[in-house]
């Protein structure tokens, strides 16, 4: 999948650069759920990619139905065959030379699948295209038909945000290339393709045909389409016809006059109270597996910038490098920035938030198991992926359960996912903990010591020349040989980034010469700015954002020094990677730091009144002597290369693996009933549900009780009502709605959810 911020369009979806999953289907006589239909016409050797395509998606119940619009040119034809007899579920069909838009109406009727996708026959497809889509409307029968966003690529390179969000102003312009997957019916009730369309445009027209017969579509928020763009093209050709597009306009703006006033404008519904969860999949896509192949499903709350994160995607790589095939699914809404960084390592990726209701959470995932033949399945860091695991143990027999957890956090439901894992630990055949002293925590908290493993994560390891720190140095803009200060991670309360610029504060005021990174986003960025200006240290401090891997190293070579005043951590992985190319952490001692940061590596300094002198007293001292920063570095790079590198973490996590499955077949885990399990599973989509509106509750009650009284209303008088109505009290909410005196009774309920939340955090990781 194409990284945005640094987008490579010649890593298209068929680039031998891409990771494989190898889909085939275990059936290729079944019935089609989606029938791919491409017109035809002397394609060039692009034809092959786009073949290419889709025989590589992960929705392997398909048929192509290709109809070769009067082709002459004779490699072209040779293609076409090849092409044809290649697969038993393509199929294709001749007519003389009548236009793409009767093509693909012919290739319509010869096609029997309840979906219909349209592409054209030089156009790609990112692997999990059709299944994405495919579940999309399942999941969402309001809407018609949908697509995703776009890559351009070939002759002109950009990417395509714009989709079927646009409504009625489609009236005035379309929205993008043919691409779509589209209902059966709905393809019927529009008549299909206007055939006296010859020269172009004809995709635009079909747009309007659906909405004409109250259809319209819905766009995924991702890049799964690759439009191959030609100088050539007829798209180019009738922009640059003189005329042409103006008199299509007049033409689209006769043919649907009056449709602006209905024009059709579906809405995702919100989930309601207490939805039944099926556990029966739309359709099959029974994919093969090879004998003794292991794949392993990660269920993780989002892919963004952090230290779990980062340790995912090692774990990722490190099970890639051992043979396993592997899949990932996020379960709450998110940004997802690193979304490429895991599509780099595996093309079985799904944010399920973006294609899917909540409520079909829980049988995606199942039928995920199923169509894989999953036979480990991993929860790290998702409250719902904790929540389902009773209805996917009942339903997946055979399959071994994990939960990865690397800190305790005592500011967040009371322990946080650590907690989930104790309580769920009779559903789990294995636990997996990143340090020791988590471990204990759990034991203590009534967890089964015999089925908690510690396995630290571990690193790359790297040296650290005095070339590269030159260099490095550079690479950031530092010229000045000046001590360097490095903050990495998520900036958000519990990275204590305003501590961080206290210590820059305090260091500046005693005259001690240094430089600073901060490398990360979050929340409390913008906080974090503010006072870095109150301070006067603009010119010292350096906010690099989110940045990748390598430049996250390469900052790293750049400096003499680790500094992070957690609330609290596991191990954090910014700090063994910091170790590892030798420089000096001065760290909080909280979690299993002690356990990677021994004396003679590094500083840590203990929560208390006296925090910050000591802080401020250890980088002193540090700054002050270089060669004790030499000797801390040397021997904390050391203590990585023995204890925590990626070959230990390796060895160590697939011993934990092999146990799991071991103790999944010798003392295997109570399966609860199937309808127990539904109905636990509604109770966890009904938390998630709750949560929501929780959290948007509390974010607004944030946002106002600053500068507010305890006692004003944090939300404008109808969105009280909207969200009182999800929580399910429909009365309350039009009452409220209907009388403002009520207003005190909506912060009343606020007020009692801040009660019931600790911490600051503003938003729960279901």
């Amino acid at each position: 999948m194409i990284n945005p911020e640094q987008a490579d369009f010649s890593n298209t979806p068929v680039s031998p650069r891409r990771p494989d999953y190898s889909y085939l289907p275990a059936d290729r006589g079944s019935i089609p759920v989606v029938s791919i239909i491409t017109p035809f016409y002397n394609t060039d050797e692009s034809f092959l990619e786009t073949a290419s395509s889709l025989l590589g998606q992960s929705l392997q119940a398909w048929e192509w139905v290709i109809v070769d619009d009067g082709s002459t040119e004779p490699r072209s034809l040779a293609r076409l065959a090849s092409v044809g007899s290649s697969d038993s579920r393509i199929r294709v069909f001749r007519q003389d030379n009548a236009g793409p838009a009767a093509a693909r109406n012919a290739a319509f009727s010869h096609s029997v699948g309840r979906y219909i996708c349209l592409i054209d026959s030089d156009d790609l497809f990112e692997p999990t295209y059709l299944e994405k889509c495919a579940w999309f409307l399942e999941s969402h029968p309001e809407f018609g038909f949908c697509n995703a966003w776009t890559a351009n690529f070939g002759e002109e390179e950009f990417l395509w945000r714009i989709g079927f969000e646009r409504g009625k102003e489609h009236l005035k312009a379309n929205s993008g290339p043919i691409f779509s997957v589209v209902r059966r019916s709905a393809f019927e009730a529009s008549g299909g393709f206007d055939t006296s369309i010859r020269f172009g445009h004809e995709d635009w027209d079909y747009w309007l045909a659906l909405a004409n017969v109250g259809y319209w579509g819905h766009t995924i928020r991702e890049y799964l389409q690759w439009y191959r763009k030609r100088k050539s093209g007829r798209y180019s050709q009738i922009m640059d016809a003189e005329g042409v597009h103006r008199e299509f306009e007049r033409r689209v703006a006769a043919k649907y006059a009056g449709l602006e006033a209905r024009f059709p404008a579906p809405q995702k519904r919100p989930p309601d109270a207490f939805e039944a969860v099926s556990s029966q999949p739309p359709f099959d896509n029974p994919l093969v597996k090879d004998p003794g192949a292991r794949r392993i499903l990660f269920l993780v709350p989002w892919m963004v910038t952090g230290g779990a994160d980062r340790v995912n995607l090692d774990w990722i790589e490190l099970l890639r490098r051992s043979g396993y095939q592997v899949t990932v699914c996020a379960t709450i809404d998110s940004p997802h920035n690193w979304l490429p960084e895991f599509a780099k390592l595996t093309p079985d990726v799904f944010v399920l938030p973006n294609f899917l209701r909540l409520v079909d959470f829980p049988r995606f995932v199942l039928y995920l198991i199923r169509s894989r033949q999953i036979d480990t399945v991993l929860v790290t860091g998702s409250t719902l992926g904790y929540q389902m695991l009773p209805y996917l143990r009942a339903f997946c027999p055979g399959v071994t359960f994990l939960d990865l957890c690397h800190a305790e956090e005592p500011h967040w439901l009371n322990g946080g996912h650590p907690r989930f894992g104790v309580g769920y630990q009779e559903m789990l055949d294995l636990s997996l903990v990143t340090t020791g002293n988590l471990r204990e925590w759990m034991v203590g908290r009534g967890g089964d010591r015999d089925r908690i493993e510690v396995c630290y994560s571990g690193i790359e390891l790297s040296e650290r020349s005095a070339v590269d720190r030159a260099n490095a140095r550079t690479a950031v803009g530092l010229t000045e040989e000046i001590p360097v200060i490095t903050f990495a991670g998520r900036i958000c309360e519990q990275k204590r980034p305003l501590l961080f610029a206290e210590i820059l504060r305090e260091l500046n005021q005693r005259g001690i010469p240094f430089r600073a990174l901060v490398i990360g986003d979050g929340e409390l960025r913008p906080a974090l700015e503010k006072l870095i200006d109150k301070y006067g240290l603009d010119s010292s401090v350096h906010f690099l954002g989110t940045i990748d891997h390598g430049k996250w190293l390469e900052a790293l070579c750049a400096s003499d020094i680790f500094l992070l005043p957690s609330q609290y951590e596991g191990i954090s992985v910014a700090l063994l990677e910091a170790m590892g190319l030798g420089v000096v952490p001065v760290v909080a001692a909280v979690g299993g730091q002690a356990e990677a940061l021994t004396p003679d590596c590094g500083c840590m300094i203990a929560h208390g009144t006296e925090e910050l002198a000591h802080y401020v007293s250890a980088i002193t001292r540090l700054v002050q002597e270089p060669n004790l920063r030499r000797t801390l570095g040397g021997a904390a790079a050391q203590r990585i290369r023995t204890h925590f590198s990626r070959e230990v973490t390796a060895q160590r996590l697939l011993e934990s693996l092999d146990r799991a499955r071991q103790l999944s077949t010798l003392q295997p885990r109570q399966r609860p009933g199937p309808g127990f399990a539904r109905e636990l599973a509604a109770l966890a989509v009904e938390y998630a549900r709750l949560t929501s509106v929780a959290d948007t509750l509390w974010s607004h009650w944030v946002q106002s009780a600053q500068g507010a009284t305890a006692t004003a209303a944090p939300l404008p008088l109808g969105e009280m009502a909207r969200l009182l109505t999800a929580f399910g009290s429909t009365r309350l909410g039009a009452a409220l709605f209907a009388n403002k005196a009520l207003r005190r009774a909506g912060a009343w309920v606020i007020n009692r959810l801040e009660a019931r939340r600790r911490g600051s955090v503003t938003r729960s990781r279901t």
